[in-house]
């Protein structure tokens, strides 16, 4: 008995784990670059020396002692990055027990942080990496507070792929944020300045406040510390937010309070896209949302991407709803439609790759540039085509096999097909 149970251990074990090559020299041949921002059709080589990009150009001579991939003309793109999932921090959605994206206690809001939660050996990770996804911001949900945590961005790789575990402080504007406040959007705004306030006057008064000579505040100590960086601009406040007339307030909220803000959501945006880019905020949303799913949606519509992009507003794209997470990789699948819906192929590409990485503050990563982490894509086809699929993923120089474990599991249960026949 005891033996059968270490089997079925190992074999289980067998499913989660990963196989990945270490980072080594090599040389990708015969390469059209896609990143959005170099625009050439010219066939061109790559060469990557440990977790970097040393050397781009047509025809470069074959390097003594380095590997050689050969893309034979196919698309090569920076990994791709989706901006809201929850890799990591779920593995059943259903299963609470296997949910660590938000936490019931009302003293722990803006102090959570989702990377203390994150677990690299998620099933979720290897399934979207094989498809392309290199790179997510994992944000936290709202528990039972206005503010969700700090969003993490990290990298699918097998070992803690944590890169910068206070990326962002999230908060929801939209309906769910309005109920936690009461079930008001008018409560969740006044919420939302009361805490921006105390935040200010606690970093100014942190002596008192230890002291016990100040006043009591609207959040815990833990959660006003979380603060004190967004109110010093060294952390941006992503809202989540849909209508138009919603956006509107907290842009002027944002300029107000001198706070860096990203969108999230922003069915309406395309109503208000001259003020979002006037204020120079970044927008997150899934070009291929256009159902009025609730009354503050009922303006979404599948040309939102191209008329914000129009108007000057930086886009980050993510994708396919509450499918965000166990299919990341669909983000692809939305770029292409906000393409067949106007958008220019390049900034559909940015969109997934240097925008993300310039507004979270990785830049070494979404752009194919001499210097940068060596994480790349080889694709099949046009990756921005649903039937097109990576030949090859490689992060920071280590190339991984194109498997998961649903893959694993499929390629087992085809053997015990073929034994039977």
């Amino acid at each position: 008995m005891r033996t059968q149970i270490i089997k079925l251990m190992s074999a289980a074990v067998g499913l989660c784990v990963s196989l990945s090559a270490p980072a080594a020299d090599l040389m990708i041949k015969n390469a059209k670059l896609v990143d959005g921002i170099q625009r050439t059709e010219a066939i061109q080589d790559i060469i990557v020396k440990g977790d970097k990009i040393v050397s781009i150009g047509t025809d470069l001579p074959v390097v003594d002692g380095f590997r050689v991939i050969d893309a034979a003309g196919k698309p090569v793109t920076p990994g791709l990055f989706n901006v809201d999932t929850q890799i990591g921090l779920q593995e059943v959605g259903a299963v609470s027990s296997s949910v660590d994206s938000a936490t019931t206690r009302d003293d722990v809001t803006a102090s959570l942080m989702v990377a203390d939660a994150y677990n690299a050996s998620s099933t979720a990770i290897p399934y979207n990496r094989m498809l392309g996804i290199t790179h997510s911001i994992i944000q936290p949900s709202n528990g039972m507070g206005l503010f969700a945590g700090s969003a993490a961005v990290v990298k699918l790789t097998d070992t803690n792929g944590i890169i910068e575990s206070r990326a962002a402080m999230i908060v929801d504007l939209a309906n769910a944020g309005s109920e936690l406040a009461g079930g008001s959007k008018a409560a969740a705004m006044a919420k939302l300045r009361e805490a921006i306030e105390d935040t200010r006057d606690y970093a100014r008064n942190k002596s008192s406040y230890n002291a016990g000579n100040r006043r009591s505040y609207s959040l815990s100590r833990h959660d006003l510390e979380a603060l004190i960086p967004v109110i010093e601009r060294r952390m941006p406040l992503l809202v989540h937010i849909e209508r138009a007339s919603d956006i509107e307030r907290v842009l002027a909220f944002a300029a107000k309070q001198k706070i860096t803000l990203i969108l999230s959501g922003v069915s309406e945006g395309w109503r208000v896209a001259d003020k979002i880019a006037a204020a120079g905020v970044p927008v997150i949303f899934d070009p291929i949302n256009n159902l009025p799913s609730s009354y503050e949606t009922l303006g979404a519509r599948l040309d939102n991407a191209k008329i914000l992009n129009d108007a000057g507003v930086t886009l980050m794209f993510t994708g396919m709803g509450w499918q965000t997470t166990h299919n990341a990789y669909l983000v692809r699948q939305s770029a292409g439609n906000a393409v067949a819906n106007g958008l220019p192929y390049d900034v559909a590409i940015q969109a997934i790759t240097s925008n993300p990485a310039k507004i979270f503050g990785v830049p070494e990563y979404g752009q194919i540039k001499v210097g940068n982490s060596a994480s790349l894509v080889i694709w099949s086809g046009d990756p921005l085509e649903v039937m097109s699929n990576p030949t090859m993923v490689m992060i920071d120089g280590q190339e991984y096999a194109l498997e998961s474990r649903a893959t694993r599991l499929r390629d087992r249960y085809f053997e015990r097909l073929k034994a039977r026949q």
